[in-house]
Order: structure tokens, then sequence, then C-alpha cells
């Protein structure tokens, strides 16, 4: 008889919390949701495109759309999201299919997740 183990990926998702407070003091709650929003569906957008990349074999696309990511990323503070989204413009950049396809399994793990988080933060009511 055989055995199956199955395995489950568990990452801790880093968020700058204090970079979205500082947001929020900045630009006020209203301006700041509005900010954190337009972000977000700017990342699920180029998350898009770099799917659709993939899918039509354009890596050569992906590198540049994954660092506006990032740095979209970064401005909200979804810390793993960047460094995911990075790794994913550096294994493209490499030609390495295998990294590829195993780090945007990972990027869709941490973004489902990071996205979450956000939502569950105090103070923010987005």
């Amino acid at each position: 008889m055989a055995s199956v183990v199955e395995l489950r990926q568990s990452e801790r998702i880093q968020i700058d919390a204090p970079r979205l407070e500082a947001l929020f003091r900045q630009m006020g709650d209203r301006a700041a949701e509005g900010f954190v929003m337009d972000s977000i569906e700017d990342i699920s957008d180029r998350l898009a495109e770099i799917e659709l990349a993939t899918r039509i074999g354009a890596l050569d696309d992906v590198p540049v759309k994954a660092e506006r990511v990032v740095s979209l990323c970064n401005g909200i503070g979804l810390i793993s999201l960047a460094r995911v989204t990075g790794d994913l413009g550096a294994a493209a950049v490499r030609g390495d299919m295998i990294a590829y396809r195993a780090v945007w399994e990972r990027l869709v793990r941490i973004g489902d997740r990071s996205l979450a988080q956000v939502w569950e933060l105090p103070g923010l009511s987005l």
C-alpha cells in the first residue's frame, strides 16, 4: 500500500504596516484608501499581463512588467509580493522555465494572501 503525503506551502507574508499607516497619515483616509485600491487594481492588471505574456511565450516582456509590479507593491508596503515578483522577473531574464513556473505558483499564493492581509489590517477600511 502506498502512502500519499500532501505538502502545504506556508510562507510568512510581510506587509510594511508602518508604510501603509504613513500613507494614511499623509494622504488622509479617503485619499489613501483610493490610492491603495488603485495600486491593487494596477497590480492585478500587470499580473494579468504577465500571465498572458507567459501563455503566449513572450517572456521578454515579463521583466519590465514585473519591475512595475515590484514598484507598485513597494509603494503600498506589500513586501513579500514585491520580492516574489522580482524573483519572477529574474527567472524570466535567465530563461529558466522550471524556476519561472515554480515562482509563478508561489506568486499566486503570496498575492492572494498578501491582499487578504491588507484587508485585515487594523485601522484600514478597504
